[in-house]
């Protein structure tokens, strides 16, 4: 062998072994590559947490405590006189029927006297309304009622001034009429505020136990009369022609 083709097949075994090494370092076709780790830097910043409140959720509310969801919330009632004759609250069914004649109820048993405080009236949809406040929180008074064409005192037989063609008489009985108690109604003549057939209502005397009173008409009309509790009231209606 030459010198010239040792030269030659020496350079050929040193480049093969130079190739054989560099392989060795490349991933094979097809292989996963090698996962690396990456370090987050950190900061010495603080992290800011969400407000916490002490006030308790809807489901910790206390019980008894109406919430409100979306709807209109109850709002409490007051058993203080408004000034007019307020709605009763109570289904048609329940009250009594209209009625042109005499009624009555008699007087039932109080643990303490019972007086008539003040007079309220009022316009509804299709009658006018008048309420007797009384004390207490159950009706223990009684009552008469009737339509009559004149108005004439209890007693002395004289005539009592009332505005109206008609009048609804009523004798509210059950009082005790030997005590002048400061509750009372003074008995001042109350006018009907806006009422369509209600003209006023004026009282006239207590006598025996029973107080009387009118409630001037327009015209002649049917009424009715109930009690109402907590507080007491006795409701008069009177329907509009």
């Amino acid at each position: 062998m030459s010198r010239r083709a040792g030269w030659m097949t020496g350079a050929v075994v040193t480049a093969l072994l130079l190739t054989g090494c560099q392989g060795e370092d490349e991933p094979e076709p097809g292989g996963s590559p090698t996962p690396t780790s990456t370090t987050t830097p950190t900061t010495d910043e603080p992290t800011t947490e969400a407000p916490t409140t002490d006030e308790p959720t809807e489901s910790e509310t206390a019980t008894g405590t109406e919430t409100s969801t979306g709807g209109a919330t109850e709002t409490e009632t007051s058993g203080e006189p408004t000034g007019d004759a307020t709605e009763t609250g109570l289904p048609p069914s329940s009250l009594p029927p209209w009625t042109s004649e005499m009624s009555e109820q008699a007087p039932g048993q109080a643990a303490e006297p019972q007086e008539i405080t003040g007079v309220r009236t009022g316009l509804h949809e299709g009658y006018d309304r008048v309420v007797l406040d009384l004390t207490g929180d159950e009706v223990a008074l009684g009552w008469f009622a009737r339509l009559v064409d004149e108005t004439f005192e209890d007693g002395s037989g004289r005539p009592v001034e009332v505005e109206g063609e008609r009048f609804l008489e009523l004798g509210v009985n059950g009082i005790d009429w030997t005590t002048d108690r400061p509750e009372r109604y003074d008995g001042g003549t109350v006018q009907g505020q806006g009422t369509e057939v209600v003209t006023e209502v004026v009282f006239g005397v207590l006598f025996e136990g029973q107080q009387q009173i009118f409630v001037g008409l327009t015209e002649d009309t049917e009424y009715r009369i109930f009690p109402l509790s907590d507080p007491a009231r006795i409701v008069i209606d009177v329907r509009h022609p």
